[in-house]
């Protein structure tokens, strides 16, 4: 049976009474709420956990699913996923499927824009994009790595592989080609009237193609489970990723159908190619193939980490079939998409992308997007004291610097800890000090398309302001308008 619940609703136990008989329930509904109330009480801790170690210093706003024991109601938080619990009263248990408050449709339609930064960014667009949505968890390891695998092999066919000398021994009947004396010698002495030749022979390097071969069967086979896992689940919001997940399957494909690796695919699948020796001599037949050796590293990275709380998915791989994902960050990865499209169109160039301090940055050259950097070269205050504040997006120009909040909420559910961290991002961060203004932005959902001025303070030097303006994923047009309009009053 399937319940389909709404992220970031409030659920009482009527409404899921009545839910449940409209699915055809006749028996056992309350014993179901129990249990209902008992598995999102676990899903608290669950997401929890992954908040604080999956996610670890990538600022989750997406709350966690929770139980409120005095209305008696779950609230399903901001993370779509599916969930399954047994039921003694349905034979095949109960599938709990949260969808997004936006719609699938254009939820669906932010993570397509997500996955279109990489004809901006390249492969780095594949790390930004997965390390937010899914964390530093098994499913990004398969997923980055697998595009670092593809990276380094295209550059090993574009460098080509050097050949290997290989020296070989032969028993002859005559002196033929270079002869090893010594052993010759030793044979006549026994009486056998044979001739040990030496042969040259050239070969590609054996070993280290064997673990590229092998690297890529293996992340190939991980990527099929994985997308078998999130097909399972058929939830349309999902879509995008099992493209993506294909997309990368597709590659290793390729590759494995190459003529220079498909010779290798049988000693692949056979070969023990973890001992530390082994990867040592296949450094060794590398030799200077830089790209090679750096693949052999890679392996072996891959293959002697554990990723971050493995067991604790494998446990609850009954209950939580896919790893849930947080909306929150969703949402500000397509803002990110949107406003790398500003930037890329009204400066005419590229960005340039580097990874620091926790988070990513865009150099344009005349203006820069930092996103999700704690930077204590910019921090003026919290730096000196310790946490140094990790806003959504910091806007560079110069010696410009203004923050942009992404909050995936109408305006009119701004909390006061919103604008508390807005103010102090504003006053750690903002530069300059002597101009006529220090500002922040806060992007919420909502249609209206103009700039507004939320709050401000004007008995102060600068003043201190505080905009607001809505981009929505339900009206992409009014979204791209809201934040030109963050362009054009930050480089004013």
């Amino acid at each position: 049976m399937k319940l389909v619940l709404m992220e970031d609703t409030r659920y009482s136990k009527d409404v899921i009474l009545n839910s449940l008989k409209e699915e055809g329930l006749k028996n056992g509904a309350s014993y179901i709420w129990d249990g209902l109330i008992r598995f999102f009480s676990e899903l608290q801790s669950i997401i929890s956990i992954l908040k604080q170690h999956i996610y670890r210093n990538l600022e989750i706003e997406s709350p966690v699913p929770y139980v409120d024991s005095v209305k008696n109601e779950i609230y399903t938080g901001e993370w779509i996923g599916v969930y399954r619990i047994p039921s003694d009263f349905v034979k095949e248990g109960i599938e709990i499927q949260i969808e997004p408050k936006i719609g699938v449709k254009y939820f669906v339609q932010m993570l397509n824009e997500i996955s279109g930064l990489k004809q901006m960014m390249g492969y780095n667009a594949i790390n930004v994009a997965w390390v937010n949505t899914h964390g530093y968890s098994y499913v990004r390891d398969y997923v980055c790595y697998s595009a670092l695998l593809e990276q380094l092999t295209e550059l090993m066919f574009s460098e080509g592989i050097p050949p290997l000398t290989m020296r070989q021994e032969l028993l002859l009947n005559d002196f033929t080609g270079h002869i090893n004396m010594a052993k010759t010698q030793k044979l006549l002495e026994m009486g056998i009237p044979l001739v040990v030749a030496v042969k040259k022979q050239i070969e590609l390097p054996r070993l280290p193609l064997i673990i590229v071969t092998k690297f890529h069967l293996i992340l190939q086979s991980m990527l099929l489970n994985l997308l078998s896992e999130i097909k399972s689940i058929n939830h349309y919001s999902m879509k995008p990723i099992e493209q993506m997940i294909e997309d990368r399957i597709k590659y290793h494909s390729f590759v494995l159908l190459n003529d220079i690796v498909k010779p290798f695919i049988s000693s692949a699948g056979s070969m023990n190619l973890e001992d530390r020796e082994v990867l040592k001599e296949a450094r060794k037949q590398a030799g200077k193939a830089k790209w090679i050796r750096d693949i052999v590293d890679l392996y072996e990275s891959f293959m002697y980490k554990r990723p971050l709380l493995f067991d604790l998915f494998e446990e609850w791989k009954q209950k939580i079939p896919i790893q849930p994902l947080p909306t929150s960050k969703v949402y500000e990865l397509w803002i990110l998409s949107l406003l790398m499209k500003i930037f890329a169109k009204k400066i005419g160039k590229k960005p340039k992308m580097t990874q620091r301090d926790g988070g990513f940055e865009f150099d344009f050259e005349y203006a820069k997007i930092e996103f999700n950097i704690a930077s204590r070269e910019w921090s003026k205050i919290f730096s000196k004291v310790g946490h140094v504040p990790r806003p959504d997006f910091m806007l560079l120009n110069g010696g410009r610097r203004v923050v942009a909040d992404a909050k995936y909420r109408e305006i009119k559910r701004l909390q006061l800890e919103d604008l508390e961290r807005m103010v102090a991002y504003i006053l750690d961060y903002s530069e300059p000090q002597d101009h006529e203004e220090i500002k922040g932005f806060f992007i919420t959902l909502g249609f209206d398309d103009k700039l507004e001025l939320l709050t401000e303070r004007k008995d102060t030097v600068p003043n201190v302001r505080i905009y607001r303006v809505n981009a929505d994923p339900r009206s992409k047009e009014k979204a791209l308008l809201g934040l030109r309009q963050i362009y054009q009053k930050f480089l004013s």
